[in-house]
C-alpha cells in the first residue's frame, strides 16, 4: 500500500482487501515514555490511505517534521506544540 493511492489496483499489506479509502488527516505525534513530555510534539496533516476493511493506515510524514522527530527538537518551519510554557 503507498501513502499516495495512484488509482491501480492496489492491496492492503495486512488484510490485502482491495477496498482502500484516500483520507486527509491532522495527527500530532509525540514521543514515548515520561522524557517525551520534555519534547515537541509533532503536528502533520497528511493524505492517508486506510484499509476499509481491516483499518490499517498509511501515511508520509513531511520532510520537515520528520527532522523534529529524528532530532528531537524543534526546527524553522516546523509545527508543534511545546508546552503551555508555564510551570507549576
Amino acid at each position: 500500500m503507498s501513502a499516495h493511492h495512484s488509482g491501480g489496483t492496489s492491496k492492503c499489506k495486512q488484510c490485502h482487501s482491495e477496498r482502500l479509502g484516500n483520507f486527509s488527516g491532522e495527527l500530532a505525534i509525540h514521543f514515548t515514555g515520561l522524557a517525551g513530555l520534555n519534547r515537541p510534539m509533532v503536528w502533520v496533516f497528511p493524505k492517508l490511505l486506510a484499509c476499509l476493511d481491516c483499518g490499517l493506515t498509511e501515511f508520509i510524514v513531511p520532510e520537515t517534521e520528520l527532522q523534529v522527530l529524528k532530532h528531537g527538537t524543534p526546527i524553522e518551519g516546523a509545527v508543534v506544540w511545546l508546552g503551555s510554557g508555564e510551570e507549576e
